[in-house]
């Protein structure tokens, strides 16, 4: 890494619970969690995420359509992804209902 690039944090690192029983969602479990974005332009985004149970993760952007995936992971690095024009992306992360995920969520961005 260059002694001038610059790494803005956009998330976390932050603990997320995936799978909480939630009698007030379809299903009774929070089995999908997402974690909205604000990014900038012409940046490239990373997404880290270490969890003690495999979790699939997803990170999209503002139309909705995914980026990048990634299936049963423990410890997984996403990206980087350009950013283009684009102002917010999100992160899903899931799991079957009944399982339950501590999940560490880290994102940020640097210059293309």
């Amino acid at each position: 890494m260059s002694l001038f690039e610059k790494r803005e944090q956009v998330y976390g690192p932050e603990l997320v619970s995936v799978g909480d029983l939630d009698l007030s969602v379809d299903g009774g479990y929070r089995n999908v969690v997402t974690i909205p974005l604000d990014v900038k332009p012409k940046r490239m985004l990373t997404v880290k995420v270490s969890s003690d149970f495999p979790v699939d993760v997803v990170v999209a952007n503002e139309k909705g359509a995914a980026v990048g995936h990634k299936e049963g992971v423990r410890d997984a690095v996403l990206g980087p992804y350009s950013t283009g024009k684009l102002k917010s992306m999100g992160i899903f992360l899931g799991l079957y209902p009944g399982d339950k995920a501590k999940v560490n969520v880290e994102a940020w961005m640097e210059r293309e």
